[in-house]
């Protein structure tokens, strides 16, 4: 753990500056001397987390054990997050008990420092995600968030394409050469979800297994809280069954979950958002690519991956039909 005053680049910098902030505002804080140090270091394959933000575990003093855990968005990728949105959609699912609770926001630096969850809690594995019990208890947590009171911040997936091809740009040299051919899906699949009639609720809407933290007796705790919103809670379910079921049997049972019985029309709705997610993701991280000056990321060979999975949805035999059946 690092004490303040050396810090080693210019993330550091930031977070050193708003634990600054924090230090001083909070009472319970104010004349400590925090120590800080990298909580994951960043990732983009094959998962993709910690490349649009720093995470630091934080110490209250020196001798300390680290109890807060701060996260500061990378300047770079200011165009893509709202923390301000992110804090407050954290206070909300956290008066739930679904996340740690947050303490302070930090504008200046676009940070949120959270109280740390501690040793036992760990990310899901997709082995955890697929155990009944588990995929259970996420989706019983997005059920309580999706009752919950609007976060105040609407958001769908089709537009966040769109606005990501227009800072990619038509020509992007990290574009596949079949681009145009998902692009054509992902307006088909809006197109048919609008006409199906869809519905906006509070979501986490972003159920990356590193987000999804299990701890003792299978309790489950949500973290990172930047995509956060109100949109369709078929989208959060679709995405969260792309992430957890590599098949589609389980996938079956994940909506038998979501709603009392197996549902045709849902399932379908799922697998159609799933390939808008994909589309997302991967044009996400082609953004953060262009704007990231953290040049060891894999942020290409994760958007591949994601390309490749929206591909294997779209261009399956009878895709075409989900659509007609939503």
């Amino acid at each position: 753990m690092k004490a303040p005053g050396t810090p080693a680049d210019a993330s550091e910098r930031l977070a050193e500056a708003a634990l600054a902030q924090a230090f001083s505002a909070l009472p319970t804080l104010r004349g400590k001397l925090p120590h800080d140090a990298v909580a994951l270091p960043g990732l983009a394959s094959p998962s993709y987390h910690g490349v649009e933000s720093t995470t630091y575990r934080v110490a209250e003093d020196r001798d300390a054990e680290p109890s807060l855990f701060l996260k500061v968005s990378e300047p770079c990728a200011a165009t893509l997050l709202d923390p301000a949105a992110a804090f407050r959609a954290a206070q909300k699912i956290a008066a739930l008990g679904l996340a740690p609770e947050p303490l302070h926001f930090v504008a200046d630096q676009g940070a949120i420092l959270f109280r740390c969850l501690g040793p036992d809690w760990r990310p899901a594995t997709l082995d955890t995600l697929q155990r009944p019990d588990s995929m259970a208890a996420v989706i019983e947590a997005f059920r309580r968030i999706g009752a919950g009171e609007p976060f105040g911040r609407s958001w769908s997936v089709f537009e966040a394409i769109r606005d990501l091809r227009a800072l990619l740009g038509e020509a992007a040299d990290a574009l596949p050469p079949d681009a145009w051919f998902l692009f054509d899906w992902a307006e088909a699949i809006e197109a048919a979800l609008a006409a199906a009639g869809t519905d906006v609720r509070p979501a986490h809407a972003d159920p990356h297994a590193s987000n999804l933290l299990f701890g003792p007796d299978g309790a489950l705790q949500l973290v990172d809280f930047d995509m956060a919103c109100d949109t369709d809670p078929h989208y959060q379910l679709g995405a969260f069954l792309n992430e957890a079921c590599p098949f589609e049997t389980p996938m079956k049972a994940g909506i038998e979950m979501a709603e009392g019985a197996f549902r045709p029309e849902v399932f379908n709705r799922a697998r159609a958002y799933a390939a808008a997610d994909d589309l997302h993701w991967a044009l996400r991280a082609l953004a953060m690519d262009q704007l990231s000056p953290r040049r060891g990321l894999e942020f290409r060979k994760y958007a591949a991956w994601r390309f490749l999975r929206c591909r294997m949805r779209v261009g399956r035999p009878g895709f075409e039909e989900i659509l007609r059946a939503l």
